[in-house]
């Protein structure tokens, strides 16, 4: 089934069912998928199952922490791996962006680096260890049939998507203020737990959620380039890459930055627009949406 709620049906097991629904794509993935793509969906689903946490957070308690970080620290087992699989894949999306600007044989030193960097990892000792990861896939399921919510309603969901809404637009003002590596990966985090709680909520308005995720969807996305292009300008300066030419990898930081000022300023007017209401002005849209949708 899709990532979204049947808000028809009892909440606590709605909550049971999604988790549920995400571990068992992540084992599959485990399975069939080549190391690369599993990687990443593992990783992806363990992103949903602590959006959904956040959804419902102020019923979980204090079980929310504990099963927060269990779906985290599963995916950071992982995050090495896919870290290197994304700097090749972030050079190479770059030179094709400036490909008129730029002649990409210039820059095969680096990219020599960043691939073999790549190789080692995968074939590493920190290489992933799959049954390990299944059997911690196993016990989060287990945990997952004992999850409860407490004074449970139809609006138990309410307070955690309003509290995480807030989180983005403060998460973009710091971004814009601050203008750090950190600041806008922490923006990117939290857009991502508000697109992933519309996806969740669809059923109260399909048409004007299905657009509003798509537009956090979109916001991520240029994010997520942005903080790539940030970490492949930090390997620029690590130790493997001191032997390259110091010119070429000052001219491929100079088009990393060019490229991170055009995706800012894309992010920052969409990032407003998004957060444009206030917490208190969303959650009572919301509770509209959900009363008309009760009838």
């Amino acid at each position: 089934m899709p990532y979204r709620l049947d808000l028809s049906q009892p909440l606590e097991d709605e909550i049971r069912r999604v988790a549920l629904e995400q571990i068992a794509r992540a084992r599959r993935a485990l399975a069939e998928e080549p190391p690369v793509e599993a990687i990443h969906e593992l990783r992806k689903r363990c992103k949903k199952i602590r959006a959904l946490l956040r959804l419902v957070r102020p019923a979980l308690g204090k079980r929310y922490a504990r099963e927060n970080r269990r779906f985290r620290d599963l995916a950071r087992q992982v995050s090495g791996r896919r870290d290197e699989q994304v700097l090749l894949e972030t050079f190479d999306a770059l030179l094709a962006h400036y490909r008129s600007d730029v002649d990409r044989r210039h820059y095969s030193a680096i990219r020599g680096r960043l691939k073999a960097r790549r190789e080692r990892t995968l074939a590493g000792e920190g290489a992933v260890d799959n049954v390990a990861l299944e059997a911690a896939l196993d016990e989060a399921s287990q945990a997952v049939t004992s999850w409860r919510l407490q004074g449970v309603d139809l609006a138990a969901w309410q307070a955690g998507l309003v509290a995480t809404y807030q989180r983005l637009g403060q998460a973009g003002e710091s971004a814009a203020e601050e203008g750090s590596v950190a600041a806008f990966h922490e923006w990117r985090k939290r857009v991502k737990y508000h697109r992933y709680h519309c996806e969740l909520l669809r059923p109260l308005w399909r048409a004007e959620l299905t657009v509003r995720a798509e537009e956090a969807h979109r916001l991520s996305d240029l994010l997520g380039e942005d903080h790539d292009l940030a970490m492949l300008a930090a390997a620029l300066d690590d130790d493997d890459m001191q032997r390259l030419s110091a010119e070429r990898r000052q001219a491929l930081g100079s088009l990393v930055a060019r490229r991170r000022l055009r995706l800012q300023g894309a992010a920052m007017p969409l990032g407003t627009r998004l957060a444009a209401e206030s917490p208190k002005a969303l959650g009572k849209r919301f509770k509209r949406y959900r009363r008309a949708l009760q009838g």
